[in-house]
């Protein structure tokens, strides 16, 4: 089969390989299952506007709804578009009665357009994550069933032991085809799946090949010649998907790069321009637009391409689950031990009320600030904001407050959710990444006929040979030795029993999967159990080479976002923060001295008229100038917004959606890049104090 599905530009392609029929058959496959998702349930409730789409789009969403797996029709996908578009529609009209602020109200006015367009194109969004999945998932799915049809050549039992152990759309498709044979519905497993193979070569053509493959084991007479076919089998789909990693992670490189400069390098490097925009452009550009552009619109725009590309990253990558560890609380939680007695403390109200607590000098001087100024004269609005404009530590105190509020919040939570976990979860992954070598090691001791429990003995003291008693993965086989040895449990108990049992400590679904197939394999022979260990350990090596070559890959990327986070963007908005009041400042002294030019040759009546008079015409009204502290503190908010979310950008890269790791990467980056942000303004405060006061001595 030639035929390889490529996305939504491949519609004509699509349907001259696959008929009407069989898109029908397809569909109503997908009828069947259950509406679980929100999409789901949205377009269910709105496919009773019945706004049918045009015939060319209908045929479109029908290609997207059966390679996304979801449950929903394209009158229902076209109803829900057309839905979010009166609703957006209608929320933006009343909101225009509260603001009339040109950019806020262009800004939002783009909602119900991009509203309409997420849920038109969620389906194919959803189909090409569904691909990335497929293409992960056929390789367990053919590793299991080998490792069936190496203890048994039946393809129903190896269906079935793939069926349990992998997840996924194929899976999925799987067992259906399982269930449509047990009902009668087809005669032989080979055309159960047959029906599916279309659908599964749009997805990973090589899988279908490799499936193939497999067929012929049924049909071999000879031991070696069996081994041949599924050795190369596993070969073919794993140096197949090897490639197909490499282009995947070439193609996503530049979506990185893009978001990367557009979304946060040249925004970064705009804020350059906020003291001169804030005082020569202040009729013209309002608080509010700063505000809501800056601290609001941007890092929702950046978050959301930020997780379109993250979500289609490729699955090689394994991110442990330890939310059902024993000695853990719940996400939201942090445990802590006073008195002898654990108490749970709630982190987000912990880090919203120390935040708050930080941020309330500012708060308070915000408030007293604004209130004055609803209430002055021009005269009195200028001097306010002329005082907001000095280099002095109650200004910075009021400013920065609301920045460390802000700062210290964010660490707090993403710290306090990551602290008592990012142990658990290092330790699992270092397992992960060991676990091929004590396979292989375990695996010789179990081929030369030692039973499980001298085979496990004998590996740990090949690891206390090599100095390695504290490597997690000693720690994890001496557990399953000491359960054997000491509770007279069998290799599947002193893994699985649920007092006892290891697997509960480790969470993670490559232990769990692994290991669960060891202790199939355990029940038949201690040396059919080490060919297992050693055939996974090659399945494990051949997983981390691939994901060594998309680090590899990424590298660049990587590395420049890291840069940006640490140092790049909390140097330049640390500098920017103080540049604005520096600036006014120098108006101010540049209006005093023409004033005196302006009076000592008899052109005024005074000095003080002529610094407003002079201001004037330079600035404008000053007393519509953006209060300078202000400016200072939506600087410093948008700087954590930046670092958390380039953080959130380096933590998808290296390990995917791991969200231990996602908290711990923010944490530390808020701490280093906050640091730095103060550093330097304090630094650039220094500077620039000393700058004026030098230029007010020389023109005196």
């Amino acid at each position: 089969m030639e035929f390889e599905f490529q996305g939504e530009g491949d519609l004509q392609k699509f349907k001259k390989k696959f008929s009407k029929e069989y898109v029908g058959f397809l569909l109503e496959e997908q009828k069947a299952m259950q509406i679980k998702s929100w999409y789901e349930k949205y377009c269910k409730f709105a496919e009773k506007l019945k706004f049918n789409p045009p015939k060319r789009l209908e045929e479109k969403f029908a290609v997207d709804i059966v390679f996304s797996s979801l449950n929903v029709t394209p009158t229902g996908i076209f109803s829900a578009s057309i839905l979010t578009l009166i609703i957006s529609a209608m929320i933006f009209l009343i909101f225009s009665f509260f603001t009339h602020d040109a950019t806020i109200l262009i800004f939002v006015g783009l909602a119900p357009f991009l509203g309409f367009w997420y849920i038109l194109t969620y389906p194919g969004f959803q189909a090409s994550i569904i691909k990335v999945q497929a293409g992960d998932e056929a390789i367990k799915v053919v590793l299991y069933m080998l490792i069936y049809l190496k203890l048994n050549p039946s393809l129903e039992g190896a269906a079935n032991f793939a069926a349990k152990h992998a997840k996924g759309p194929i899976t999925e498709d799987i067992k259906k085809a399982m269930w449509d044979l047990e009902v009668g519905k087809y005669s032989t497993l080979e055309e159960a799946l047959g029906k599916y193979m279309p659908k599964w070569a749009a997805w990973n053509e090589d899988f279908v090949r490799s499936m193939s493959l497999l067929y012929g084991v049924l049909i071999e007479p000879s031991e070696e010649g069996r081994e041949d076919i599924l050795k190369k089998s596993l070969s073919f789909i794993l140096d197949s998907t090897h490639t197909k990693m490499k282009r995947y992670v070439e193609n996503i490189a530049s979506p990185l790069a893009i978001l990367n400069v557009m979304g946060i390098t040249l925004p970064a490097l705009g804020i350059i321009l906020f003291p001169m925009v804030s005082i020569f452009l202040h009729q013209q550009v309002s608080i509010p637009q700063i505000v809501f552009g800056y601290i609001i619109l941007l890092p929702l725009i950046n978050l959301f391409f930020a997780y379109r590309v993250l979500v289609k990253r490729p699955g090689a990558f394994l991110a442990p689950d330890i939310s059902e560890h024993p000695d853990l609380p719940s996400e939201n939680f942090f445990s802590l031990n006073l008195f002898g007695k654990k108490i749970l403390l709630p982190i987000p109200v912990f880090a919203i009320l120390i935040g708050l607590l930080i941020m309330s000098y500012g708060i308070f001087h915000f408030v007293d600030l604004f209130s004055q100024l609803a209430g002055s004269t021009e005269v009195d609005r200028g001097k306010l904001l002329e005082n907001e404009a000095d280099i002095s530590i109650p200004n910075l105190l009021s400013s920065f407050s609301i920045t460390c509020g802000c700062a210290v919040g964010m660490i707090l939570y993403f710290h306090l959710r990551s602290a008592q976990r990012i142990k658990i979860r290092n330790d699992i992954k270092t397992i992960e990444s060991d676990f091929r070598i004590g396979l292989y090691t375990l695996g010789n001791f179990l081929s030369e006929g030692y039973p499980i429990e001298v085979s496990l003995q004998k590996a740990l003291d090949e690891y206390k040979k090599l100095g390695m008693e504290t490597r997690p993965t000693f720690i994890f086989f001496q557990k399953i030795y000491l359960n054997i040895r000491n509770l007279g449990l069998t290799f599947r108990g002193a893994l699985l029993d649920k007092q006892y049992g290891v697997l509960k400590y480790y969470p993670s679904v490559l232990i769990e999967e692994v290991t669960k197939i060891l202790s199939d394999a355990a029940e038949k022979s201690a040396v059919l159990l080490g060919t297992i260990a050693k055939r996974v350990a090659t399945y494990l090596e051949n997983l981390f080479i691939i994901e060594d070559k998309i680090r590899e890959l990424l590298e660049d990327t990587r590395a420049s976002i890291k840069m940006q986070a640490s140092f790049v963007v909390p140097l330049v908005t640390g500098i920017i923060s103080i540049l604005g009041m520096f600036t006014l400042t120098i108006l101010k002294i540049l209006a005093v001295n023409l004033g005196k030019i302006e009076s000592s040759i008899g052109l005024s009546m005074g000095g003080t008229e002529s610094i407003s008079g002079f201001m004037n015409i330079m600035v404008g009204n000053f007393s519509r100038v953006v209060p300078m502290t202000l400016l200072q503190a939506v600087i410093g908010i948008y700087t954590m917004e930046v670092i958390a979310l380039l953080s959130f950008l380096l933590s998808g890269i290296e390990n995917g959606f791991d969200k231990v790791a996602r908290d711990y990467e923010i944490a530390r980056s808020l701490i280093r890049g906050s640091i730095l942000y103060f550093l330097v303004s304090f630094v650039a405060m220094i500077l620039f104090k000393g700058l004026l006061d030098a230029i007010q001595l020389s023109v005196v």
